[in-house]
């Protein structure tokens, strides 16, 4: 069993596991939560795969006991009660190996009904899903989750149209019924909390859309440029598009707008294609980040005069205050940009608030502090998103240790 599952433990951190193997991985650590053969290979892999993640001792400690003796020890007393003596750093360690790489499945688990998990349940929350509502040229809106797959509005020269799996399509009409006079007409798209959709611009470039966001964008695209205007959080892949005439690249613009009172944020200017942007109006700064290419950031408003721009390498990400003030390109860790478009939560030493600004978003609820947060520890977790409120606040009180409960589309952090 040892070098299965470490074999399994290995494929799952280096993100090349099927999903078979992780089912096989999931039912292996359930099944062997208490044997020592699993602690033996979570003391391999910290020799292996050295960890520079903070954690608290208690914070660890905590961790440690919840997946190793969850079916003995209730919750309340992981506070201070260690799982073993060991070194301080091997326990921040294993406590960390094991949540980076097994915390995606323990929402899958199913402990011993006896454990007693921090998390009080009144009215649990479903997942979000793909929602969203497509306003028209002549402002008419169509909530697209009500309808059926197929076209679903004519717009110009191109025929609007659904597809499965919460995706929007721009088809050029047919060269014969082709209106050579239509006008440009502009259409927004637009998810609500709890929602997520995929479109494909008239160009071919693909845009995803996070719980909270909209993107307007022109029906047809000229020779020119192509613009659209972004709020919330999207990731882009930009097609290429060229002048027939010249050859020359069409660029590709994109405006950062505050939701709320319209005021622009930015522009990303497209050199490449594949990149994030996420601006929404209660984080506090506007944050680009490249996957691939290259692109241009310039922040716009009264603090911008001195900082301009920052063109992005692969991997970097540049962020502006509200106040249009531009920091420095610098290195960050794309799994955790990206997580949202692959369906998960991800967090490397985040805040509790960091952490519930994106759950409420997703689920579509509240948040209420009952107690100061100043001495919490930072977080380090993973998750699926295709799942209860619960389940997520079941995972997040193993990396934490706060207490929640879940009322009237509430979360009270306890």
């Amino acid at each position: 069993m040892a070098s299965k599952l470490e074999y399994l433990l290995n494929r799952y951190a280096d993100k090349t596991a099927t999903p078979a193997e992780k089912e096989e991985l999931m039912r292996l650590l359930q099944e062997n939560s208490n044997d020592v053969t699993v602690q033996h290979v979570i003391d391999k892999m910290i020799a292996e795969r050295p960890v520079t993640h903070e954690m608290s001792e208690k914070t660890a400690q905590a961790v440690l006991q919840a997946i190793f003796e969850a079916d003995e020890t209730p919750v309340v007393t992981l506070e201070t009660t260690p799982v073993r003596r060991m070194p301080y750093w091997r326990i921040a360690a294993a406590a960390v190996v094991l949540l980076m790489v097994t915390a995606a499945g323990l929402v899958w688990m199913n402990y011993n009904s006896k454990t007693q998990v921090a998390v009080k349940i009144k009215n649990d929350v479903a997942p979000g899903g793909n929602k969203a509502v497509l306003t028209l040229a002549d402002g008419s809106t169509i909530v697209l989750d009500n309808e059926k797959n197929g076209v679903v509005a004519q717009e110009g020269n191109a025929k609007v149209v659904k597809l499965k799996n919460g995706q929007l399509v721009y088809a050029k009409a047919d060269a014969g019924s082709v209106d050579a006079n239509a006008p440009v007409t502009y259409n927004t798209l637009s998810t609500p909390k709890g929602g997520q959709y995929n479109i494909e611009l008239p160009d071919g470039s693909k845009v995803w859309l996070n719980a909270a966001s909209s993107i307007t964008y022109p029906t047809a695209f000229d020779a020119k440029e192509r613009k659209v205007q972004v709020t919330g959080e999207a990731y882009f892949e930009v097609a290429k598009l060229v002048t027939v005439k010249d050859g020359k690249r069409v660029p590709f613009l994109v405006d950062i707008k505050n939701k709320t009172t319209g005021k622009d944020l930015g522009q990303v200017q497209v050199l490449g294609t594949h990149f994030n942007i996420n601006a929404y109006d209660d984080e506090d700064v506007v944050k680009t980040t490249l996957l691939e290419g290259s692109v241009k950031f310039s922040a716009i408003g009264p603090g911008s005069a001195g900082s301009k721009s920052a063109i992005l390498k692969p991997g970097e990400q540049v962020s502006a205050s509200h106040s249009s003030q531009l920091s420095q390109p610098i290195p960050v860790q794309t799994d955790e940009v990206m997580a949202w478009k692959n369906g998960v939560f991800h967090f490397e030493n985040a805040d509790i608030k960091t952490v519930m600004r994106q759950v409420s978003r997703w689920y579509d609820v509240e948040v209420v502090y009952k107690r100061s947060l100043d001495n919490d520890d930072p977080l380090f977790f993973e998750v699926t998103r295709n799942t209860n409120l619960s389940d997520v606040l079941r995972v997040l009180n193993l990396a934490g240790g706060a207490r929640y409960t879940i009322q009237d589309k509430k979360i009270i952090v306890q």
